[in-house]
């Protein structure tokens, strides 16, 4: 038998045995990769007149090898040597992990060209102010007429959005675990940032996680490559002590480093508030907590937290930021089927009303909160460090907050916080699992502030946030206990005593310190934990929730870094003068050891 045959054998029973395995993919692209390598073959065996170069332009014209910019080298062919390597190469891109990963990338481009195709056709350049004002006095009432007032949107506008939003919906990408092949549970961490600010404090939470307990893998998300590449140090020796690891967002999308890495950001207009979405859909996790890398973790924490309530039943947690919300009517006239917000209420705050206290008023509009309204976000804004999320079961969450974010600024900001140049990259997630009427929680005890008193002002540093399992189960008996009972006492105000009356009833989870971030030279130099008059503040103050050395921890992991391993990364770079090993040893002995030992009271 000649060899051609043998060949053409060969790769006959290589496709039969992969469509076996494949029988739910698509059959068309197999076959149009067979005849493809049939081609090469028949070429193959003209090699004394045809060059291998036209092989690959052949394979270069199917849209399977098309790239996200469609811009393919061609390897040099100009002897018989780089001939053989070229006609390898071919031969190796049909592997079947080759071809997995290439559906893989298609299927992202995809979701992308779908996105692309239901861009709003008019975007809001500037906010026209009504007559409501949006402050966070607690005496106003948000009623839908009085939120309605506040940013008065062009009625082009609106049915501009309406039309893309009504067309999303309808081509919303379906989930393909196949391809993206997430499982398991684990937590990431967002990095990258200016200065590598966000890898640095990735870094340091991490740490924390260990420390405080923490056993779920981490991945700490940066966006690109570079992010990579100015803190490898970080990426590839520290975290992995850590069980941690770095994933590059343009790596999984299949964008290769360069030119066509930044094309893809900048037609996509790829900015940090799309981070959080896209790290969801691309992170190697099914079930995931997803951490700003400001969050510190506060007590232990494992796979149980993603097998009980609430997370068991809603697939998604939420936890609350300081302030009412201030979304508008107009989102909800968007969003909707009929282009109406439903009459009836349904909630006292973050109290869900039993089903016989629920009632509907035609004077909804103008005596009752907008956001205690059925079909509405709860009343309550969310945090942006933390989040729990079952990506299958909230896939569609997932891409609707991603078209959100994409169609932010100029469109669904200034409709989801009703205020000039504000990301509500945080309200998305909320905002599509309600539009999808797809179940979650949002904790309900309140954020608690942390800082410190100095010079008879108070400084808030932190923010505390609480475990849904506790909460879960705290508003449950609460519900339990006046539910039949006492009907009128599910109310907002005494579900908050009714959380502080025990400690049984709360316990914090998280410590979201992000003003100011833990930034160690920064504090020192910028004279917020050293005075100009040489008083030291200690960051954290109330002990209640926290331990009372926690401060002293941070600041000695920070100063492993910094001063023992002498770290290599881009927020050191921020300090030219710190670069020789001389000097960062005068600072580490003169700034960060003194103020080490001030923090254990030896001074």
């Amino acid at each position: 038998m000649s060899s051609f045959k043998r060949n053409i054998l060969y790769y006959q029973s290589r496709l039969s045995i992969f469509i076996s395995k494949n029988r739910k993919k698509n059959l068309n692209s197999y076959l149009l990769i067979f005849t493809i390598v049939l081609l090469f073959l028949i070429l193959n065996s003209f090699n004394s007149i045809l060059d291998t170069s036209n092989v690959n332009e052949i394979i270069s014209k199917s849209s399977y090898y098309t790239s996200w910019n469609s811009n393919s080298e061609t390897p040099n062919t100009n002897n018989n040597n780089d001939k053989k390597i070229a006609q390898q190469d071919i031969i190796e891109e049909f592997d079947d992990s080759n071809l997995e990963e290439d559906s893989r990338i298609n299927y992202l481009k995809n979701i992308f060209k779908t996105l692309e195709s239901v861009r709003p056709t008019i975007k809001l350049e500037k906010l026209n102010k009504g007559g409501s004002t949006l402050d966070d006095s607690k005496s106003i009432l948000l009623t839908e007429n009085y939120l309605d007032d506040a940013i008065i949107f062009p009625s082009d506008f609106t049915k501009s959005l309406r039309k893309s939003h009504e067309s999303f919906i309808q081509n919303i990408p379906k989930l393909d675990q196949s391809l993206l092949k997430f499982e398991g549970n684990g937590v990431g961490m967002i990095g990258g940032g200016e200065n590598g600010e966000s890898t640095w404090s990735a870094l340091i939470a991490t740490r924390m996680f260990r420390k405080m307990g923490g056993t779920l893998p981490v991945e700490v998300i940066l966006p690109r490559y570079g992010d990579y590449n100015r803190d490898k140090e970080i990426c590839d020796k520290y975290l992995p002590q850590s069980d941690a690891k770095c994933i590059i967002l343009s790596e999984r999308l299949g964008l290769k480093e360069g030119k066509e890495e930044d094309l893809f950001i900048k037609e996509f207009d790829v900015s940090s508030n799309l981070i959080k979405s896209l790290g969801l859909v691309l992170t190697s996790f099914e079930n995931i907590l997803l951490l700003e890398s400001d969050t510190l973790l506060l007590k232990p924490i494992d796979d149980n937290i993603f097998k009980m309530e609430p997370f068991n039943s809603k697939g998604l947690i939420l936890w609350p930021d300081f302030w009412k919300r201030k979304t508008s009517p107009h989102f909800y006239k968007i969003t909707s089927k009929d282009g109406k917000i439903s009459n009836k209420i349904i909630r006292d705050g973050i109290v869900e009303l039993p089903e016989k206290r629920q009632f509907t008023s035609a004077k909804a509009a103008s005596i009752f909160k907008l956001h205690d309204r059925e079909g509405t976000i709860g009343d309550v804004a969310n945090d942006s460090g933390e989040l729990m999320i079952n990506k299958k079961t909230h896939w569609n969450t997932i891409m609707l907050s991603l078209y959100y974010n994409l169609y932010g600024y100029g469109y669904y900001y200034p409709l989801l916080t009703q205020r000039e140049g504000e990301s509500g990259e945080k309200e998305t997630f909320a905002a599509a699992a309600t539009v999808l009427k797809l179940p979650y929680y949002q904790v309900k005890h309140e954020v608690l502030a942390n800082g410190f008193w100095y010079d008879n002002a108070y400084r808030g540093v932190g923010m505390m946030e609480f475990d849904p399992v506790v909460d879960f189960f705290a508003y449950d008996s609460y519900v339990d206990k006046f539910g039949e009972n006492n009907p009128n006492k599910l109310r907002e105000l005494d579900l908050k005593r009714y959380l502080q009356e025990s400690s049984d009833r709360s316990s914090a989870l998280f410590f979201r310190v992000n003003f100011p971030r833990l930034l160690p030279i920064d504090l020192i130099k910028d004279k917020f934990v050293v005075k100009e008059n040489g008083d030291r503040i200690k960051l954290f103050g109330d002990y209640k929730f926290i331990n009372e050395n926690l401060e002293l921890i941070i600041w000695r992991i920070m100063n492993d870094y910094i001063c023992h391993y002498e770290i290599n990364c881009s927020y050191m770079k921020k300090f030219p003068d710190l670069k020789s090993s001389a000097n960062r040893k005068q600072f580490c002995d003169s700034e960060m050891k003194q103020h080490l030992a001030w923090l254990t009271g030896e001074n």
